[in-house]
């Protein structure tokens, strides 16, 4: 991609600024400090790859805000590719809207197509592969002692395999790891420790297996010291088995003695132990009933005679007649409240039936007649309403007459006067008459209201309310009330006396005093039944007893005879014989028992100790004999185990078969373990081998080139001082004779003609992917004038493949470059 112009809307310092560079791969941007050269070489940037308002990191300055604060910000680049078609970006940013990268449009033949049309055309690099490979300044020319191969690797990677920072990293790990596990003078890493431990087990085997040699010859001779030694031991136990045998039998003379005075206590005794132990139960049956017997005669000592009493049995007998007298009085109690319930309802009901309650029947008699003799009452005449009528007819039709009279009708109304007058007449007359008949009335009433009040202070009724019938109705049942409570009373009166009788006779059987309620005498009457049933109970066990005394007796008698007839047949007299015979038929057999125990013991035995209590003297020279012999033995014996104990002390100091196959054992261990770990290595190695030569195939192994052509630019740009550079994690470069010297030692000219001649290498190589202008921001102020004509040649010679634009305040350089420099001055209108 070749630029041919520039366009600037508002940028920094610059507003509706133009440049056009033609189709030169070489241009010079000329003007003083200040003029606005980095602005152009940042818009170059920022067009590109995004404006920088979000105060990222970056390598130098490119905060360039329109200093005009007009907006929008930013401008176009127009590149022509080498396939002819023409592309024009342009990024746009106003304040407020969109990204603050700005927003591209990207235009190819003048229509708008995708960014990726354009980008993929330079590999999508970003700004910060374009600003530290393809920009030149003073800020980056200081960082060239930083560069390492690493860095430069990575960028050349980027173009020829994708995701080529992860395989960077995966190489790295690998070589990491393997530089972990061996190092060509390490002693840490465990590869080299294992080399290191190998050398040493096979000194220490070669070692073992030298003792072994002599462990085996001292292993043969203790085989033969210890069957000699087991040699004798055999003939000191066979000595020592004879010894003891002699011991053995001195211990069971004592048993054999006791043997024999055992067998001369045998005797035979006569005894049949079942016999026996029905002796034993018969005697202790006959003892069981002997106490019996006795316990019966002194309980039937102790029983009362008891009289019979059959004025208690009657007594007894009445208690279910006593319980309905009981019944009955508390029926007649129930009765009793029934008929103070009744007489209380008559007299609630009626409060008048309390003033005659007591009457007889003469004094009823007379309220009937007194009461007959009251007039009966009359009802009081009342005023008719007829009369007044008459009189208020006979008026009205009077006043009509009159008014008719006047008014000229005088038959009609003659008439109806007439009518009036005569009506109004009639009305006085009966009025009288009524008010005569009222005054005899009232006087009939004082004289009736005088019989009432006299018969109300003899009675205490009213008479003007009273309904005697009803009264008296009420009075016969109250009458009748009171005669059923009289009988009631005398029934309750009769049962008491009945209770009475039957108290005074209870307290007579029993001698004590009983009261005459019914529970004192239901009680009693128990008390009495009580009192017989023991009677009856003491004369059932006399019974009882003198049944079982007899039979107890004559079981007695017929165990006697049995336990007789066992005794004779033993040959005893008593029980306490026969007991004697047992001890000594149990002493027989004790002996018996001991004798087997005793033969048993002794049986291999008693042969030999027959013997030895014959031939006592000759036992004893024998043993004194084996005591010797047995000495001897021990000696030779001791002799050997002390040989034995020194060999095996020699034979521990030495390496045995043991010792020879733990030392190979952990030989063999140590070299599995090395070769596992050796495997590792080179796996790691291997691995960050073939992926380090697979980065440099996809990349077309361009850093062996770059580097070829960056020493070639070195040395032309030194004048043959500096002629080679080794790129490791330091950088340092060869002078002509031959000595290597640091990047950090060399002069700041000498260390930016380096940062040139490796910066032009890389753009020269991959110049094939990306192909894009080189931008050189006043680079040169630290050459002197041998240098800037070195860099010139070089410039040119590279600006034939590459676009060059240049930026510089000195007169010289474009002079020297012979070039018509673009220029713009500080102060003009659109700047």
């Amino acid at each position: 991609m070749k630029l041919i112009k520039i366009k600037i809307v508002n940028f920094g310092q610059f507003s509706n600024f133009t440049f056009d560079l033609g189709n030169e791969n070489l241009s010079v941007f000329f003007g003083a400090n200040e003029a606005g050269k980095s602005t152009v070489v940042a818009f170059i940037k920022q067009i590109l790859f995004g404006f920088h308002l979000d105060k990222r990191k970056s390598d130098f300055f490119e905060d360039y805000k329109p200093l005009a604060r007009v907006s929008p910000m930013g401008g176009s680049l127009f590149f022509i590719a080498d396939n002819g078609q023409q592309f024009e970006l342009e990024r746009l940013y106003a304040s407020g809207k969109g990204s603050k990268l700005g927003t591209l449009t990207v235009k190819c033949d003048g229509q708008i197509v995708p960014e990726s049309i354009f980008f993929d055309q330079i590999k999508n690099i970003d700004g910060d592969f374009y600003a530290s490979s393809f920009i030149f300044n003073q800020d980056m020319l200081a960082k060239v002692i930083d560069i390492s191969q690493t860095d430069l690797l990575e960028r050349i990677y980027y173009l020829g395999a994708a995701n080529s920072d992860q395989l960077i990293d995966l190489r790295d790990k690998f070589a990491k790891e393997a530089d972990k596990l061996f190092k060509s003078r390490g002693s840490v890493p465990p590869v080299n420790k294992l080399l290191k431990k190998m050398q040493e087990q096979k000194t220490n085997l070669a070692a073992v297996e030298d003792e072994f040699t002599d462990y085996q010859a001292l292993e043969t001779a203790a085989i033969k010291q210890k069957n000699s030694q087991e040699n004798s031991e055999t003939e000191l136990r066979k000595l020592q088995a004879e010894l003891n045998q002699i011991e053995q039998l001195r211990k069971q003379l004592p048993n054999y003695q006791k043997l024999q005075a055992l067998k001369q206590q045998v005797k035979k005794v006569k005894f049949d132990p079942e016999q026996y132990q029905i002796a034993q139960r018969l005697d202790m049956q006959q003892q069981s009933l002997q106490k019996t017997i006795a316990e019966l005669k002194k309980q039937l000592t102790q029983l009362t005679d008891v009289a019979e009493d059959t004025a208690a049995a009657k007594l007894i007998q009445k208690k279910p007649e006593l319980l309905q007298w009981q019944a009955e009085y508390r029926a007649c109690v129930q009765k009793a409240k029934q008929i103070e319930q009744a007489k209380q309802q008559l007299l609630a009901l009626s409060p008048d039936l309390a003033k005659i309650a007591e009457f007889n029947q003469a004094a009823i008699v007379k309220l009937q007649q007194d009461y007959e003799e009251l007039t009966p009452k009359e009802p009081v005449a009342q005023k008719s309403s007829t009369n007044q009528g008459w009189l208020l007819a006979g008026g009205v039709l009077a006043i009509i007459g009159v008014i008719l009279l006047a008014t000229g009708s005088k038959i009609i109304g003659g008439l109806l006067l007439v009518s009036g007058i005569i009506g109004a007449g009639w009305g006085i007359k009966e009025q009288k008459q009524q008010q005569q008949k009222q005054v005899a009335l009232r006087a009939k009433q004082a004289k009736i209201k005088q019989k009432q009040s006299a018969f109300s202070q003899k009675y205490g009724l009213n008479p003007e309310n009273l309904d005697l019938a009803n009264l008296l109705n009420q009075w016969r049942q109250y009458q009748l009330q009171k005669q059923n409570e009289q009988a009631n009373q005398e029934q309750l009166g009769s049962l008491q006396e009945q209770v009475d009788q039957l108290a005074q006779e209870l307290s007579m059987a029993l001698h004590q005093n009983v009261a005459t309620d019914f529970a004192s005498v239901i009680t009693a009457i128990d008390s009495l039944a009580e009192q017989k049933a023991q009677e009856q109970r003491q004369e059932e066990k006399r019974a009882t007893l003198e049944n079982n005394l007899t039979e107890d007796t004559r079981q007695l008698q017929q165990l006697q005879l049995k336990l007789k007839a066992i005794l004779a047949e033993a040959g005893v007299k008593t029980l306490a014989d026969y007991a004697q015979l047992q001890i000594n038929k149990q002493h027989q057999e004790t002996i018996k028992t001991q004798i087997t125990a005793l033969t048993a013991n002794l049986q291999e035995d008693l042969p030999e100790l027959e013997q030895f209590l014959h031939n006592e003297l000759k036992v004893q020279e024998k043993e004194t004999a084996l005591q010797k012999e047995i000495t001897a033995a021990q000696e030779r014996n001791h002799v050997l185990q002390g040989q034995i104990a020194e060999n095996n002390v020699q034979m521990a100091n030495l390496a045995s078969s043991t010792a020879v196959f733990t030392a190979k054992q952990e030989l063999a261990n140590t070299q599995t373990l090395f070769r596992n770990q050796s495997a590792e290595y080179l796996a790691d190695l291997l691995a960050s081998k073939w992926i380090g030569r697979a980065l440099d195939l996809a990349s077309n192994e361009r850093f062996p080139k770059m580097l070829a052509d960056a020493k070639e630019y070195l040395r032309l740009l030194t004048n043959n001082r500096y002629n080679n550079i080794k790129i490791d994690k330091k950088m340092s470069v060869t002078r002509a004779d031959g000595k290597s010297v640091k990047v950090k030692y060399l002069s700041r000219g000498t260390q930016e003609q380096l940062y040139f001649a490796l910066k032009l290498a890389f753009v020269q190589q991959v110049k094939d992917q990306i192909k894009l202008p080189i931008l050189i921001d006043d680079s040169f102020v630290n050459f002197d004038d041998q240098r800037t004509g070195q860099i010139e040649q070089l410039l040119k010679q590279i600006a034939q493949t590459t676009q060059v634009l240049i930026f510089t305040a000195q007169n010289k350089l474009v002079e020297q470059l012979q070039l018509q420099p673009l220029t713009f001055t500080k102060g003009t209108e659109n700047v």
